[in-house]
């Protein structure tokens, strides 16, 4: 028997969040506290969305910092109107409602 699981944040929800953190540029350490993730977990979602071109890599003399791009910032409006939408009330249908 599987348990549920419904805390457990899901692949996109974690992109969304990490782009999130990044859109004003923040370093990995604070990335991976902020987003609660592991050191190899930030670096799979890092490498992923650097694949994607959702997230950027700024070199500076402080270290190496992320930001969003635009790409990123246009995957955020999407995911926060989908969440938006989900978190919406459902309307119940009446028969009356329903055509066949």
């Amino acid at each position: 028997m599987m348990s549920e699981r419904k805390n457990n944040r899901g692949k996109i929800q974690i992109m969304g969040d990490v782009l999130a953190l990044a859109t004003s540029g923040i370093k990995k350490t604070h990335i991976m506290y902020k987003a609660n993730l592991s050191y190899e977990q930030v670096n799979l979602y890092l490498s992923e969305l650097i694949g994607k071109k959702l997230i950027g890599q700024d070199v500076s003399q402080d270290g190496v910092g992320y930001r969003t791009t635009d790409k990123g910032r246009e995957f955020l409006l999407y995911y926060t109107r989908l969440v938006e939408f989900l978190d919406e009330p459902q309307v119940e249908l009446n028969a009356p409602y329903i055509h066949r």
